[in-house]
């Protein structure tokens, strides 16, 4: 299987990039990581002798190449997901079989033979999220039916599980599943009157999650097989060995550590994670950073394993 590996990203987001493509060299990847970009791109790629600004291409060592992509689409990049993993079936990467994207706020923790043996041509591969439990007659699913119905958009199977939109690998079998995500999207940024905000309303709200809610009600108007791992594997339930995802407004690289520790809130697994690839082979922080970084983190671990909010 040829594989394509893609991101998304704006504003501060690309030390999540640089963590990364780090985590993929140390898994022993070895091809292309599609950075598509809005906005400014930040000095450790523009200022790198390996940058090349007429094609975008950056190879980074051990077989990774960034290619940034800059991208011009009013859309929040949540909405922008399936438009950009077809546009590298079709156009960046048609040697590809499968893409998948990772957000930026993810890195990987396995080997890279563990990791893409979760991928097939046949199927979709995804990760239960942090609220997995999602049975097919929950009252949200009764009521997206219900909206999605006058579209003539009617599911066809029963699903008992909610995915994550953060990491989701389509093969090229499936364009048509990227086209009806795409589609529902469309139709939630109109019921919301807006494509900017991650997340609209409260939580009972029709479409609180967004794409991830369209991601959801999609996979059960497809038929395609899926290839599913549970929240253990995003570091949302303990035991996981894939990935670790970084959920929520308060990034790993954003710090605060220790004060959120005194506040009861210790650091998450996913911002340990994040800090042992944000910083080699490509280097974001001088060494004084991360050492502060480090020193923050783990006496926020310390205070957390005697204080932590009920």
């Amino acid at each position: 299987m040829n594989i394509t590996l893609c991101t998304l990203f704006e504003k501060n987001y690309h030390y999540g990039v640089a963590a990364l493509a780090n985590s993929l060299i140390a898994a022993g990847y070895q091809g292309e990581l599609w950075v598509g970009y809005r906005g400014v791109l930040p000095g450790w790629i523009v200022d790198s002798p390996a940058y090349d600004r007429a094609s975008g291409r950056m190879p980074v060592g051990s077989g990774l190449v960034l290619r940034m992509q800059e991208l011009d689409t009013p859309l929040h990049f949540t909405y922008y997901k399936p438009t950009f993993i077809r546009e590298m079936l079709e156009k960046h990467s048609p040697q590809a079989d499968i893409v998948a994207y990772i957000d930026p706020d993810i890195v990987v923790k396995c080997d890279w033979p563990s990791l893409c043996g979760w991928f097939s041509e046949d199927g979709i591969s995804l990760a239960e999220d942090v609220n997995w439990c999602f049975p097919a007659r929950h009252p949200k699913r009764l009521l997206w039916a219900r909206f999605f119905a006058p579209h003539g958009i009617t599911p066809r199977r029963d699903l008992d599980r909610y995915y994550n939109a953060g990491f989701i690998a389509v093969s090229r079998a499936h364009l048509d599943f990227l086209d009806l995500w795409r589609r529902l999207c469309d139709l939630v940024v109109e019921y919301n009157e807006g494509a900017k905000q991650l997340k609209a309303g409260g939580s009972a709200a029709l479409f609180h999650s967004t794409d991830q809610d369209a991601l959801n009600f999609a996979l059960t108007v497809c038929e395609a097989p899926l290839n599913t791992a549970g929240p253990e594997a995003m570091d949302f339930a303990p035991g996981g060995y894939y990935l670790s995802h970084a959920i929520g407004s308060l990034k790993p690289w954003h710090g605060g550590f220790v004060g959120h520790a005194l506040r009861g809130r210790p650091p998450s697994a996913a911002s340990k994670w994040y800090w042992k690839y944000a910083n080699a082979p490509i280097r974001v922080y001088s060494d004084g950073e991360l050492r502060k970084n480090e020193l923050a983190l783990n006496i926020a671990a310390a205070i957390g394993r005697v204080y932590r909010r009920a």
